[in-house]
């Protein structure tokens, strides 16, 4: 018996496209097609060194971490971590808090499980794969044109669900070549850019041949008015790492204002200045005295003595200031097959309240390649499967018929 459902094409097996097809699929007949031979590459490579799923926050607090302010934050109410720690739980995939508030499959449950989990759930539901098939083009008559090994062909639906990706990590397909089919359509698309990513610095040559490959740990950083604690890894290039990946945004504008970027570390965050002063050895002192009086390792030590001038070093009280506060100047970000994540991507003028594209409104987007930025920690996988569910909740309701609110700016 031929299905009389309205029929759904999904683009893009990632988190986003694998969430809007469970939502869908009890009232649609699913299509979802994946350019890769296999949904969810990228997802697997999230999960490598542990799948940080989430953050175990309130839904006011997980917004906070979303940028620019007020893009996805219904997204994020209406399908919080709290949901989402549901939804994988009933497919049996248990969950559990650990430090600084992340969330992770429990103990034994690999990347693979939790993925296998979710594509049997939706194979379960009906919901019809189509791998290897890239989308070539789309029409205001929702005529969608695709290529796989055996050639291309056009197919008829009712309504679509854009879940490309961003233009990091490229090698699980995630490339952003699709913003070229997007200005033929006449959608504008704005340049990806790269986020939650490492910084080159312009080393001297004993940092680079001492020091490479050192931690710093139990730093914080700032840039502008952004402010992280963590670790960062001295590299031949420069700095990466937790205390690095969520200031970027900060070096990313001082970048395209065309200032040079500068970052502010403290090496002893949870040491007052005054305290530290306390600790200064008296008098006029070298390198072993204050790597003494202070607790600071080679690394920490290299650092203070490159990006400081003779007379600042050698003042006690004045090198107290630079363990609080060095500053050290950024020369530019690494590249974007390199980040974590990337920025950049659908023009948000392009994008109705709904997720929906304005010149397509039966063609919904989500995930990133939407223009939104968030730290690593969770907040990334979040935000994926949070504007999939919000999308698809949409494409139903508008194929219901059911009026949508508008969004309060």
């Amino acid at each position: 018996m031929k299905d009389k459902r309205p029929k759904v094409c999904i683009v893009g097996g990632g988190p986003s496209g694998l969430m809007a097809a469970w939502v869908l699929a009890v009232d649609f007949e699913v299509h979802l097609f994946e350019k890769e031979k296999m949904a969810g590459q990228k997802f697997l490579v999230a999960g490598k060194g542990g799948l940080n799923i989430t953050r175990d926050l309130p839904a006011n607090d997980l917004i906070a971490n979303y940028s620019p302010p007020g893009f996805i934050d219904e997204a994020i109410r209406n399908f919080d971590s709290s949901s989402l720690r549901k939804w994988l739980e009933a497919m049996q995939i248990e969950t559990f808090t650990g430090s600084s508030g992340k969330v992770f499959p429990v103990k034994g449950l690999t990347p693979s499980d939790v993925l296998k989990a979710i594509t049997n759930e939706l194979t379960g539901r009906g919901v019809i794969f189509h791998l290897n098939h890239k989308l070539e083009s789309f029409s205001d008559e929702m005529v969608f044109t695709f290529s796989n090994p055996e050639g291309v062909f056009k197919e008829i639906y009712d309504f679509a669900l854009f879940a490309f990706g961003g233009a990091s990590w490229p090698q699980t397909g995630s490339d952003g070549k699709w913003t070229a089919m997007f200005n033929t359509a006449g959608i504008k698309t704005s340049v990806f850019q790269p986020s939650n990513c490492g910084v080159n610095i312009v080393w001297p040559d004993a940092i680079r041949q001492h020091h490479e490959g050192k931690p710093l740990k139990n730093i914080s950083v700032r840039s502008g008015d952004l402010v992280s604690k963590g670790e960062a890894l001295i590299t031949t290039y420069g700095l990466e790492g937790s205390a690095i990946y969520p200031i970027i945004p900060a070096i990313r504008n001082q970048l395209k204002e065309g200032s040079v970027p500068e970052i502010s570390i403290d090496l002893k965050p949870f040491n007052s200045l005054d305290s530290l002063l306390a600790r200064a050895p008296k008098g006029r002192a070298g390198t072993k005295e204050y790597a003494h009086a202070f607790n600071l390792n080679g690394q920490e030590m290299a650092l203070l003595k490159s990006f400081s001038n003779k007379e600042a070093f050698s003042d006690p009280l004045n090198f107290a200031g630079l363990v609080k506060s060095l500053t050290v100047p950024v020369h530019s970000l690494r590249p974007l097959d390199e980040a974590i994540s990337s920025v950049g991507g659908l023009d948000m003028n392009e994008i109705d309240h709904d997720l929906s594209l304005k010149k397509y409104p039966k063609i919904f987007v989500a995930g990133e390649m939407l223009d939104w930025d968030a730290p690593t920690g969770g907040f990334l996988l979040q935000g994926c499967f949070a504007t999939g569910h919000y999308a698809a909740t949409c494409l139903h309701k508008k194929a219901r018929g059911i009026p949508q609110a508008l969004s309060e700016d």
